[in-house]
């Protein structure tokens, strides 16, 4: 489970590494979600809280997290063999990606790849069937305001609209998300790089 970490506790637990005990030492910063580390740099920063020092980053956060798994779960959903397909058969276009092998081999895809895929994601989708016949528009919704989530959040500057829009589009995935544990992709959440959105307008 993702802990939410705050300093004092963070703190407190680093300490026990003075005891001598390593192994006790160990096990609580394993129990605290912690990587157990000898007095890290921060500790002693009087005024730095690092838990909330962290910013928002699109590429390892978003591209690199999100995006690759929600990429991986609709793989999952739909099969390698539809997704492909539905790839080679986009009509050209000079504003986007041809994936004209399709996505579901590529390997150590980079942030800028990640970028494109989510440029096709939403056509490759549609209107493909779900199993056991539920609704696919709950999935389709959830998809899409991720994607807006991603969107947004680029903007270079926001205003209390886009930061309103924001907020909205990360509740509506949480309202849309059971899709992923009805067809059994996902058993929880508990994901840090979906955690991470939650801080996004906070930081902004």
């Amino acid at each position: 489970m993702f802990l939410l970490h705050v300093q004092s506790k963070a703190i407190n637990t680093y300490l026990l590494a003075d005891d001598g005990d390593i192994h006790a030492f160990h096990l609580a910063c394993c129990e605290a979600g912690l990587k157990p580390i000898f007095h890290p740099f921060w500790a002693s920063l009087p005024l730095v809280d690092i838990f909330i020092s962290i910013t928002p980053d699109i590429l390892h956060q978003m591209l690199q997290g999100v995006m690759k798994h929600l990429i991986k779960w609709l793989i999952k959903i739909f099969g390698s063999a539809a997704i492909d397909s539905r790839c080679k058969a986009m009509p050209p276009n000079h504003k986007t990606t041809l994936f004209t092998k399709g996505i579901t081999s590529l390997s150590r895809v980079s942030g800028q790849e990640h970028k494109r895929m989510c440029a096709i994601l939403l056509g490759l989708m549609v209107d493909l069937p779900l199993a056991g016949g539920l609704d696919s528009s709950c999935l389709v919704r959830a998809v899409r305001v991720l994607l807006d989530f991603l969107y947004l959040a680029q903007h270079q500057s926001h205003t209390s609209e886009t930061i309103h829009r924001l907020q909205e589009s990360l509740a509506a995935f949480h309202s849309n998300k059971g899709i992923f544990i009805d067809l059994g992709i996902q058993e929880h959440f508990n994901i840090p790089k979906f955690h991470s959105l939650t801080h996004y307008v906070g930081s902004i």
